[in-house]
């Protein structure tokens, strides 16, 4: 009986091993994936401080991936959950983003802002082709918005960057 014992837990211990395996290589690809992409942003508008127009967003996308191409879609603007604007599915739609790059660019104006202090209160979305979407909203230079578990994992990959230990 002790030899059945023996196998069994050899058995069991090799499935929890295994499982354990395949449970941190599914984090560490949640890890990259959810790291690869940073995108900040600012307004931009025509014209001069005491007669702004043509308010737009001036994108700072970077690619941290070191294999993945992405390509962008639309643009959304948002408060709350209302739309404010239209889509823009013009301006950014099937700009490329190459392994380890970055791009600085421009939406279209959006029509239905008329101030800056509009703008500040407006959330931005930036989806990718493949259906992916990134919060944006920030007063001044708006940021990602992310929660507390996306945010350890942009200081984790910081420090892995800093430290130049390859992720890839």
């Amino acid at each position: 009986m002790a030899f059945w014992k023996e196998v069994a837990a050899d058995f069991l211990g090799n499935v929890f091993a295994g499982a354990l395996l395949v449970l941190f290589f599914v984090v560490i690809q949640w890890f990259l994936r959810a790291t690869d992409i940073t995108i900040g942003y600012s307004w931009r508008f025509d014209g001069t401080l005491d007669r702004p127009r043509n308010f737009r967003p001036s994108f700072d996308i970077r690619n941290r991936s070191g294999s993945r191409t992405y390509l962008l879609a639309n643009v959304a603007y948002l408060k709350g959950k209302k739309p404010v604007a239209a889509l823009d599915n013009k301006s950014l739609w099937g700009k490329e983003l190459r392994p380890g790059s970055i791009e600085f660019l421009e939406a279209g104006p959006v029509a239905s802002l008329t101030s800056l202090a509009e703008c500040i209160q407006i959330e931005v979305h930036v989806r990718l082709q493949t259906g992916r979407m990134f919060w944006l909203m920030g007063s001044g230079p708006g940021q990602l918005r992310m929660g507390r578990l996306q945010r350890a994992a942009f200081w984790l990959r910081n420090k892995f960057e800093t430290a130049a230990v390859p992720l890839e």
